[in-house]
């Protein structure tokens, strides 16, 4: 089996200096030391963070890079990634490479490899255990604690609750592994393959959480906003300061967060209000989708 590596950074690259997580090439060997000598690796570095750090300019590198290694004669791309911004990189290469015939896993770590509670060695282990599959499409490979190594969509991830390092997505987990042998739970699913694009290194995006009480800011240096709902699917329609910031917004307004089925009486108001609803899909998907497009 021949696989490309791609190292970022992130946690899973890094090391305690100074008494605080930086990056640390030399845990590139460490996990080159991990994968079976029967497997021929390569490895690539198109730039090198922690991925609180990521931006337009950085997403759209990977994605060149990872273009280049689908023209390699690889069988699988593995991609070392930050927690923090995991979601939105594999959001981006969903959109770009989600139909690749070869499957391009995202890995990363929740504590450093030095640290007795760290995934990362787990998630590269499966990830390349999940390569031998031959499923190919953008991924995630990922343990939580308590639960068996599990393998997500890339274009499904949530982001992460508050203080808490486990991830989910929408939908759940594509599979999981029992030692070596893997359980698909989602049997079909929707592969896009836009192909390689670039990224401004800004959103012109701009992002707004629904909070009660809150005050809305102005739309001059956007170009779309993207209006995240509460948990339920809802937004504050009868606020006024919510109403006049829909109706005298110069630029798209888009909504995302609504389920399927019934809906609460708040939402009767959207088309008036010209908010454009998404169907349900991950918020940074959502996020990325925009970005890409404007």
């Amino acid at each position: 089996m021949k696989l490309a590596l791609i190292f970022t950074g992130g946690t899973i690259s890094a090391q305690i200096k100074n008494g605080f997580i930086s990056p640390f090439s030399k845990t590139k060997s460490q996990l080159l030391k991990t994968l079976d000598d029967s497997i021929e690796v390569e490895s690539f570095q198109p730039y090198y963070i922690l991925s609180e750090q990521l931006n337009g300019k950085y997403i759209s590198a990977l994605i060149e890079c990872v273009e280049q290694r689908l023209k390699g004669g690889f069988d699988g791309i593995i991609i070392t990634h930050g927690t923090d911004t995991l979601q939105y990189s594999s959001s981006a290469l969903s959109i770009a490479f989600g139909n690749s015939k070869i499957p391009i896993v995202l890995v990363s770590s929740n504590y450093i490899l030095t640290d007795s509670r760290s995934n990362g060695l787990s998630n590269l282990k499966y990830a390349v255990e999940f390569i031998k599959q031959k499923i190919g499409g953008v991924f995630v490979s990922y343990k939580n604690e308590g639960s068996y190594p599990e393998i997500f969509l890339g274009n499904s991830l949530l982001p992460h609750l508050p203080y808490s390092d486990r991830l989910s997505a929408l939908g759940g987990a594509f599979g999981y592994f029992k030692d070596k042998n893997f359980t698909r739970l989602i049997q079909s699913y929707k592969r896009q393959g836009e192909g390689k694009f670039t990224l401004p290194e800004k959103s012109p995006v701009l992002w707004i959480r629904a909070h009660a009480g809150m005050k809305y800011p102005k739309t001059n240096d956007c170009k779309a906003v993207l209006l995240e709902s509460y948990h339920s699917g809802t937004l504050p329609s009868e606020d006024n300061d919510f109403i006049n910031f829909c109706k005298n917004s110069t630029v798209p307004i888009y909504f995302v967060g609504a389920g399927e089925g019934f809906q609460y009486e708040s939402t009767k108001d959207f088309k008036q209000l010209n908010i454009v609803v998404y169907k349900k899909v991950s918020p940074i998907y959502a996020y990325i989708w925009l970005w890409h497009k404007l």
